[in-house]
């Protein structure tokens, strides 16, 4: 009798795990239909995507109650091709997606704004192109929204008076032009704001800080935007980094920087600026100033300031070329066009339209690589690459792994 109530018991547990991976049958068609549009690595999804059960697919993840996709998760996956949107678009339970590090191309298509239920959003790192529509006001659920990296242009569309759960929005090195939408200044719970190299200009003042009292990270840095420092950033208590630099800003330093006792990064290099540092700018705890900073003009003068170890006109990492951008990370020798350390050290990239996601030591060479871990060479051109001590050499691999030497395509 014992037996038979253990295998009873057995059975059912046999049962209850099958059930927890079988997805809703809308969910299989939308997933083999998304897959079935993909180029580059998406042989490889449709091979590692067999079966019914979609929820036990690597990148998927299910509410497990009634087997409805939630996430899909397929960074550097090498998939390329036009997002489909009209696949995506059956995931009617959807709330997380991230496709950072791709080579996605084309515009964001407008089938994916009716995914009103999505949380966070990533498309960081591919190819996209166009304009961001006006749509993307209908994602009011939206917490994250990550665009950086990519090629769109045009204006950002004034709609985040829609979107005040954001808390954290990086359209950072795309083409972006025009002034700051004002409804920037409804994002009341946002924690994270990087504009940083695009092409946007007028008044910086046009976004009122005042009502975002969470925020801990502005970057602003590499556009056009003019007009003196706003003071609303002094209602930012919580503000720990505020970069600035390379904008065509005018007047002094304010004296109210030293109210922002949290400020740990500082950059307001290479704008217009004139007058002398603030003396109180060295009584805040987070920041150290050379001593003979306190009589220096600020008139296109470094200031980096980060973690109680900058000093005046010391600065992390090398940068030469166009559009080159280093988010985190020191020791970096960047060149060339339009590449992006997003965090990491010792790094030597040049040539064009190349990331370092994380990791340390890598060189890169050529264009458009995707690339994280430490010691990788990577060169030519279209490779993505995840691990350590890889030489990748040729056309459009995907790596995974370490010690590994590829070369072809």
């Amino acid at each position: 009798m014992a037996k038979c109530q253990l295998l009873l018991l057995f059975l059912v547990f046999l049962l209850l795990a099958a059930h927890a991976k079988s997805c809703h049958p809308d969910d299989l068609r939308a997933l083999q239909g998304f897959a079935g549009n993909l180029g580059g690595g998406g042989a490889l999804l449709r091979a590692a995507w067999s079966g019914a059960s979609c929820c036990g697919w690597e990148g998927v993840g299910c509410d497990g109650g009634r087997g409805r996709v939630t996430v899909l998760r397929l960074p550097g996956y090498g998939l390329s091709g036009p997002v489909p949107g009209a696949s995506l678009v059956g995931l009617a339970q959807l709330e997380e997606l991230f496709l950072g590090s791709n080579s996605f191309t084309g515009s964001l298509p407008t089938s994916l704004f009716s995914l009103v239920g999505l949380q966070k959003l990533s498309f960081e790192s591919n190819q996209l192109t166009g304009q961001l529509s006006t749509h993307l006001q209908e994602l009011k659920n939206l917490t994250l929204l990550d665009l950086s990296v990519n090629r769109f242009s045009g204006r950002l569309p004034d709609v985040f008076g829609d979107l005040t759960s954001l808390d954290h929005l990086s359209t950072h090195s795309n083409g972006f032009s025009g002034s700051l939408p004002p409804s920037l200044s409804s994002l009341s719970s946002l924690r994270e704001l990087n504009l940083r190299n695009n092409s946007l200009s007028g008044p910086i003042a046009r976004v009122n800080f005042s009502g975002m009292p969470l925020l801990a990270s502005v970057d602003f840095a590499a556009n056009y935007l003019s007009g003196s420092l706003p003071i609303s950033l002094v209602d930012c208590t919580k503000l720990k980094s505020l970069s600035l630099a390379n904008n065509q800003l005018v007047g002094t330093i304010p004296s109210w920087i030293r109210d922002l006792d949290h400020l740990r990064y500082l950059d307001l290099s290479n704008n217009s600026l004139i007058g002398d540092v603030p003396k109180g700018l060295t009584l805040l705890k987070g920041l150290t100033t050379a001593d003979r900073s306190q009589r220096m003009v600020f008139t296109n003068m470094p200031l980096y300031v980060k973690c109680n170890r900058r000093t005046l006109q010391q600065q992390p990492n090398v940068i030469t070329g166009t559009n080159n951008y280093v988010r985190s990370g020191d020791g970096n020798t960047v060149s060339g066009n339009d590449n992006t350390v997003i965090s990491g050290d010792d790094n030597t990239v040049s040539g064009s339209d190349n990331t370092v996601r994380s990791g340390n030591k890598n060189v890169l060479t050529g264009s458009n690589h995707v690339v994280s871990g430490t010691n990788n060479v990577v060169s030519d051109n279209d490779h993505v690459v995840n691990g350590n001590n890889n030489v990748v050499s040729g056309g459009n691999n995907m790596v995974t792994g370490n010690n590994n030497v590829v070369s072809g395509s």
